[in-house]
């Protein structure tokens, strides 16, 4: 798309809009075209997503290193060392699908099968914290230490108390309900 590697998202939506404005099948008659198209636009969506554009970089600064290895070989040795490790950058295409599946989000299931002692002390700390809460303001309330409102305090202690026990016993927290919910209405 012929901008800077620190281009902005601005800088990159503007050359991807002049690009498509020539390269576009609906204004440009070439029978390459409708190719030309798809390669600024994969080029568009790599450097707009802020992951795809990470690796993107990772890959660049590796042909690049791998360049100057190259160059620097045949300054050393001469022109009659062959150039193997030069790689041709203007041709790759990622796969975005295989990447998701590596990077695929944990469940509850996972953290347990890794560490059974870790995630059930998780949950126990947390229910540790809330009967803390819950006792302390009681009995602070109770002696008259706080005023009446203060019981509200325990509403905390007591969620802290309950998803500890959904954890332990493996059943789906509140918590876990809400994240599903709020992830499906952002989709």
């Amino acid at each position: 798309m012929e901008i800077p590697r620190t281009a902005t998202t601005e800088e990159i939506k503007r050359a991807y809009r002049n690009k498509a404005k020539i390269v576009h099948p609906d204004v440009n008659n070439s029978p390459k075209a409708n190719e030309v198209f798809l390669v600024i636009n994969e080029a568009y969506e790599t450097l707009i997503d802020e992951h795809k554009r990470y690796l993107h970089d990772v890959k660049l600064n590796y042909v690049d290193a791998t360049k100057a290895e190259a160059e620097r070989k045949k300054q050393y040795y001469g022109s009659s060392v062959k150039n193997d490790t030069y790689s041709n950058t203007n041709n790759f295409h990622y796969d975005w699908e295989s990447y998701k599946k590596m990077a695929k989000e944990k469940t509850d299931e996972d953290y347990y099968n890794q560490s059974p002692w870790v995630y059930n002390l998780f949950f126990a700390s947390g229910m540790f914290v809330g009967f803390i809460i819950v006792i302390v303001t009681i009995v602070g309330t109770y002696q008259k230490l706080w005023s009446t409102p203060f019981v509200l305090i325990t509403i905390p202690g007591i969620i802290l108390i309950r998803e500890g026990w959904k954890g332990i016993m493996k059943k789906e927290s509140m918590l876990k309900v809400f994240l599903k919910k709020f992830k499906s209405n952002n989709k």
